[in-house]
C-alpha cells in the first residue's frame, strides 16, 4: 500500500489511518489541553494577547503541537478556569428540585413518547445550526481537521448526574428500571434523526467520518449500575440511535473512562467502532482490547495516549516518551491508532511533558501494520 510522504496533508493522514494504510506517522489528535497558561506557553503569546481571542489561541496552541485533528476546543472563561466556572453551589443546584428518586421518576414520566418528541423536533433548524457550527470552527482551524464530538447527541443521554444528583439518579434506575428504560427510549427518535443528519452534513461537507460519542458510565470499580441493567434498558436504545452512523461506516469512538471491561462486548454489540480514554490503572488491557473486532468484523479504531493522572502530570519527559513508545509498539500494528491523551490535560501538567508526548509520537518509528483488508471510509 502507498506510504504517505511528509508532504501529506493532515486530512489525508487521518483518512489513510482509517483505511489501515501505512502513514508517515501515527495521526495526532488534540483538543484536551485545558489550561490558559499552557495555551500561552505552547502558542507563544502573552496573556494580554491570549485574552483578546482565547478560542483562536487555544487552537494555535494545538497547532504548535502539530496535531492533525481536533475533537473539540476547551476555552477557559477567565484566568485559571478550566471547568466552565463550575462551583460547588452550581454542582449541588439539583437539590432545589430533586430531593428523592421519586422526583426523578416524576420527571421521567413527564417526557414525551419517542414519536411525539420527534414530531416536536425541528430537524431543519438543528441541521443548519450543526452545519454552521462546523463551518465556523473549521474556518478557525485552517488545515487542522475538525472532528466534532457528538457524545450524548446521537444516542440517549446517560449522564444525568448533574441534574438529578448521583444518589437520586442511581436509586431511580435501581428502583424503577422499567421507567428508566422508557426514559432513555423517549430520546431515541430524536437521537436517530440527528444521527441521520450528521451523516448527511458530513457527506455534504466531505468530512472525515470519525467522531467521539459515549458518556461516563464507569468508575474505578466498573459500571455505576449493573451491566445487566444496561443491557436491558439502555444499550438497545443506543444501538437503535447510532445505527445510521454505523450503516454509513462512520468510526464512532466510545468515551471509556474507568474500568469499562464488563461492558466492552455490549458496546461493540451497539455498533461502535472503537474506544477512547483508557485508565490502565484500573486493569484495562489495551493489547487485549486491540484484538477485539467490531460488530461487522473489522479491526478497532483506538485513541490512546499517556495517563493524565500519572505519567503526564508527574512523570519525566523520558517517562512520557517511553509510554508513547509502549502505546505505539503495542497498538499500531493491531488497529487504527490515533494519539490522544487519555483524558483532559489539566493545568498542573508540565508543558514540556505535553510537547514530549506529541513530538515523540510524531517522530517515533512504529512497527508495520499486519496485513489485512483495507477499510473504506
Amino acid at each position: 500500500m502507498r506510504a504517505l510522504g511528509r508532504a501529506s496533508t493532515r486530512r489525508e493522514r487521518l483518512l489513510a489511518a482509517l483505511r489501515f494504510e501505512k502513514t508517515d506517522r501515527v495521526p495526532l489528535l488534540g483538543g484536551w489541553v485545558l489550561g490558559d497558561l499552557q495555551h500561552q506557553a505552547l502558542a507563544g503569546c502573552t496573556a494580554e494577547e491570549y485574552w483578546q481571542d482565547p478560542l483562536q489561541w487555544a487552537i494555535e496552541a494545538h497547532r504548535a503541537l502539530d496535531v492533525d485533528g481536533m475533537i473539540m476546543v476547551v476555552v477557559p472563561e477567565q484566568p485559571g478556569d478550566y471547568r466552565g466556572g463550575l462551583t460547588k453551589e452550581k454542582f449541588e443546584a439539583y437539590k432545589d428540585r430533586y430531593k428523592t428518586p421519586e422526583d426523578v421518576l416524576a420527571f421521567a414520566r413527564s417526557r414525551p413518547s419517542p414519536a411525539e418528541a420527534l414530531r416536536r423536533f425541528d430537524a431543519e433548524a438543528w441541521r443548519e445550526e450543526f452545519k454552521a457550527g462546523i463551518l465556523a470552527m473549521q474556518a478557525k482551524m485552517g488545515d487542522v481537521v475538525y472532528l466534532p464530538t457528538l457524545w450524548e447527541v446521537v444516542h440517549p443521554r446517560f449522564e444525568w448526574y448533574w441534574e438529578f444528583g448521583y444518589e437520586n439518579y442511581l436509586m431511580f434506575m435501581q428502583l424503577y428500571p422499567e421507567a428508566a428504560g422508557r426514559f432513555f427510549e423517549s430520546e431515541v427518535g430524536v437521537c436517530r434523526r440527528k444521527a441521520e443528519i450528521v451523516v448527511e452534513v458530513y457527506e455534504e461537507l466531505d468530512m472525515v467520518p470519525l467522531t467521539l460519542i459515549g458518556t461516563d458510565i464507569c468508575g474505578g470499580g466498573g459500571p455505576v449500575i449493573s451491566p445487566r441493567f444496561l443491557r436491558e434498558f439502555y444499550f438497545p436504545h443506543v444501538r437503535r440511535s447510532i445505527e445510521p452512523l454505523r450503516e454509513a461506516r462512520f468510526r464512532t469512538m466510545w468515551h471509556s473512562d474507568g474500568d469499562f471491561r464488563p461492558i466492552v462486548d455490549d458496546l461493540l454489540a451497539c455498533g461502535i467502532a472503537g474506544f477512547q480514554g483508557f485508565q490502565e490503572e484500573y486493569g484495562v488491557d489495551v493489547a487485549d482490547l486491540a484484538r477485539r473486532r467490531t460488530l461487522d468484523g473489522e479491526r478497532l479504531t483506538l485513541w490512546a495516549g499517556p495517563s493524565v493522572t500519572t505519567t503526564l502530570p508527574f512523570g519525566t519527559v523520558e517517562d512520557v516518551q517511553r509510554d508513547v513508545e509502549r502505546i505505539i509498539d503495542t497498538l499500531a500494528a493491531e488497529c487504527a491508532l490515533f494519539i490522544l491523551p487519555a483524558n483532559n490535560i489539566l493545568p498542573d501538567c508540565p508543558v514540556d511533558n505535553v510537547v514530549a508526548m506529541y513530538r515523540h509520537a510524531a517522530e517515533y518509528r512504529r512497527p508495520s501494520r499486519k496485513p489485512g483488508v483495507s477499510h473504506r471510509t
